[in-house]
């Protein structure tokens, strides 16, 4: 057993977006085992509920609040600094002295951050291991948000491209292992890297709840011949961007036409917030925004096709495993698509413009027989390499070997 700090972005719970989904599961692991002591920021009011289930998980808690707007106010003084704005976005005055107090009384054997931007509550720590999880290559995404806006974001977004991979170098350096979601984006990063360093960058996927998201749980029956409502469901938090510009071209480029092949199909916008663009997305017929859902995998078991139109993206895309996990076709984009070893063809469909995805889309929703020879196919292949089991087999490996090194 090892005495391990826990540093996060964000509240590690409830696991109801992408990076909590991760965070959790790993904090709910590595507390099964070890002392973990936690510290996090609560960007929503809403999350501070939650901190007293946490208490009951770890050896200790710290967290400081921080409002979005606030953030972002914050992030500018990166400007001025040289540091990455996503690095600036973040307040540590109340996290670092957690974190020191507990390092200089001997509390800790290693210390796990999920994200970069967590690093520098532990500036100046060289005695004890730390592994990073970056999940993403962030400076890759900034890089592509760049390249699809004017002046000036397109300066703004790629100088913090340029800043922030220079800082995630520098937590690969500094640290003695280095986790991304995928071992695609750990590929992309070690091509930035030092082949020296190399051997510290790891790729650890994420899982999907198997128990949870199981189509079993949700079978309903319907007299012969009856066709089910023919609904399209596109699932994520709708304040991030790349969610939001993924609704919108699907319901602008995309949808209009698959009315006019399918009149009675419905698409579904599952997951919040439910902010005004996405709820001007409900004046385009047949469009319907939920915003958050008490049970996602009870919302996808409603529909009969999974859609994950992102245009831009990095990682692995938990709403397509957990579509796949449901038995659900999923037809994505590349990008949405990277990062998942499945066939497309065989597991998912992949479509690559609005009028592919158009043309993919109509033949799924006129064929059940291959919605359901993609959905089983798609379930199976989560099952074979999805589950949490078999991910954080592969984190406990990396986080012995570090264990290991420091005692040696």
């Amino acid at each position: 057993m090892a005495r391990i700090l826990f540093l996060a972005h964000r509240i590690p719970y409830p696991p109801n977006k992408g990076d909590k989904i991760r965070s959790w599961h790993f904090l709910e692991h590595l507390a099964a085992s070890h002392d973990v002591h936690l510290g996090f920021y609560i960007d929503d009011p809403q999350d501070e509920k939650h901190v007293a289930f946490l208490e009951g998980q770890v050896k200790s808690l710290c967290f400081e609040s921080v409002s979005k707007n606030w953030q972002r106010v914050m992030a500018l003084r990166g400007l001025v600094t040289g540091k990455p704005l996503t690095l600036s976005a973040y307040p540590k005055a109340k996290l670092k002295r957690y974190a020191e107090n507990l390092i200089t009384a001997g509390e800790i054997d290693m210390i796990f951050l999920f994200s970069g931007a967590t690093m520098q509550l532990v500036e100046g720590v060289s005695n004890i291991p730390v592994v990073a999880d970056l999940v993403d290559v962030d400076s890759a995404k900034w890089a592509a948000y760049a390249g699809a806006k004017p002046w000036p974001l397109s300066w703004l977004y790629r100088r913090e491209a340029k800043v922030l991979a220079a800082y995630e170098r520098e937590i690969t350096s500094e640290s003695a292992a280095t986790l991304f979601v995928s071992n695609d984006e750990a590929t992309l990063f070690k091509k930035k890297l030092d082949i020296a360093l190399h051997p510290k960058v790891y790729g650890v996927s994420n899982g999907v709840n198997l128990v949870h998201f199981d189509p079993k749980r949700f079978r309903q029956t319907r007299a012969d011949g009856e066709e089910p409502p023919l609904k399209v469901i596109f699932t994520g938090a709708m304040d991030y961007a790349p969610n939001l510009e993924a609704a919108e071209w699907f319901v602008h480029k995309v949808w209009p036409k698959v009315r006019a092949e399918c009149p009675e199909a419905e698409f579904i916008i599952a997951g919040g917030p439910k902010t005004p663009e996405v709820a001007a997305l409900e004046r385009i017929s047949g469009v319907k925004a939920l915003g958050y859902v008490d049970d996602m995998a009870e919302t996808i078991a409603e529909a009969e096709v999974v859609v994950a139109p992102l245009l831009t993206a990095r990682g692995i895309q938990n709403k397509v495993l957990e579509g796949m996990a449901m038995a659900k076709p999923v037809l994505a984009t590349p990008a949405a698509h990277e990062g998942i070893a499945a066939t497309a063809g065989e597991h998912l469909v992949v479509a690559a413009d609005a009028n592919k995805f158009l043309e993919a889309l109509t033949v799924l929703l006129r064929d059940r027989v291959q919605r359901e020879a993609v959905g089983a196919a798609a379930r199976q292949f989560v099952e074979d390499h999805h589950s949490w089991q078999s991910c954080l087999f592969k984190l406990d490996d990396i986080i012995s070997r570090v264990l290991g090194a420091r005692s040696l």
